[in-house]
């Protein structure tokens, strides 16, 4: 049995934006099939936007975007009323879906499962973990695959490399993942305060949460901390930032802090990760890291 991490999503306030950003920055990709009319106007029809007599789709402009690195994909998501912006959640790709089910109700029963609307292109039920972070899960074969999770993988050069989760239970939680989910433990230092699982390609890391670690600026509650991305080299990622900001500073450069002695509290917690060597944040300052 394995499981592999298959995508994140971000609630963003204009998520074309946000896009555009990764897309220039890490090579994130839409798929290729959303160039061909006809599977446009599938998919536009399964969101309920009407199909014009162009066949293309009458869809806002300011509507989820899902790319991928090669590996997972990555799903902008439109800020709905009600939800809080930024990282949101994650999916995991399970080969049998029932046995999962029953290791959960077995060890976890307190943990529910839920079936996602039948719209979605990537998920088939919702879950979460003994601490309350959501996610998806889906089997091949078996969910309603669209887009990006038809193309099938490819290699390249900037791609996701872990995600950072953090937790008042960071062991208990590792755990889980492990007895559920069947991720493989990491080696660390025995003075490393975090947990480290893989699923072979993509690191899961549990940081402990104190809501001391945050004095002198303003609270963050645990969850879904920040994405880290492997790059061919972070002078040239360094670079292309620059580049990035200079040419739309409104709307491609990182979100600015409202002030440095707070924001240096938080970038202290990101840097404290240990696969990151470079810290920066995207244009809604969701916090990210580069090795």
């Amino acid at each position: 049995m394995s499981s592999r991490i298959k995508h994140v999503a971000i609630m963003s306030q204009n998520a074309p934006r946000m896009f555009k950003f990764y897309e220039c920055l890490f090579d994130l990709r839409k798929a290729a099939s959303e160039a061909t009319p006809s599977l446009e106007a599938e998919q536009g029809r399964s969101f309920g936007y009407p199909i014009l007599a162009s066949k293309r789709v009458a869809a806002p402009f300011d509507r989820t975007v899902i790319a991928s690195d090669g590996n997972i994909g990555v799903a902008f998501n439109r800020r709905r009323p009600g939800y809080k912006g930024g990282l949101d959640h994650f999916g995991i790709q399970v080969d049998e879906l029932d046995a999962t089910f029953d290791r959960i109700k077995n060890k976890y029963p307190e943990v529910g499962v839920v079936k996602r609307p039948s719209n979605r292109p990537f998920a088939d039920y919702s879950t979460h973990d003994p601490e309350g972070n959501i996610f998806d899960l889906m089997q091949p074969g078996k969910s309603n695959s669209k887009g990006v999770w038809l193309d099938g993988e490819r290699k390249q050069e900037r791609w996701i490399d872990h995600i950072v989760l953090r937790a008042l239970h960071p062991e208990k939680l590792a755990q889980f993942y492990v007895d559920v989910y069947k991720f493989d433990y990491q080696d660390k230092a025995l003075e490393d305060p975090n947990f480290y699982l893989t699923d072979g390609k993509v690191n899961l890391v549990f940081a402990p949460w104190k809501i001391q670690d945050y004095l002198g600026t303003e609270h963050k509650g645990p969850g879904l901390d920040h994405i880290g991305f492997h790059v061919e080299n972070v002078a040239a990622l360094k670079n292309d930032l620059e580049v990035l900001a200079k040419a739309d500073p409104e709307w491609l450069a990182p979100k600015s802090p409202n002030l440095e002695s707070e924001y240096a509290v938080v970038l202290g917690l990101l840097q404290s990760c240990r696969h990151g060597a470079h810290q920066l944040c995207d244009p809604e300052g969701n916090m990210l890291d580069v090795s």
